[in-house]
């Protein structure tokens, strides 16, 4: 297990410390539990964010008629 120190400003520290307290009480690890929760939750978020991406990529909308991306203006606004 590392060690890690920071520092943050006072309206964060609160904000941490009450978040914590509001999830875990007063145990000894409440503020390292949040934290490792945050990070993990944030590190799902993005891995879910790549997933998206790479579906897009390879599975790209269709657009316009047939499928197609319009060339001229006229191919735009023709209804």
């Amino acid at each position: 297990m590392g060690v890690i120190t920071i520092s943050m400003d006072d309206k964060s520290e609160k904000l941490l410390r009450d978040m914590a307290r509001a999830k875990y009480g007063d145990r000894k690890d409440a503020i390292s539990k949040t934290i490792v929760e945050s990070i993990t939750e944030k590190e799902s978020h993005r891995q879910a964010a790549i997933e998206r991406l790479r579906y897009f990529m390879k599975n790209p909308a269709k657009v316009g008629k047939g499928g197609k991306m319009p060339k001229t203006r006229e191919e735009i606004y023709d209804r």
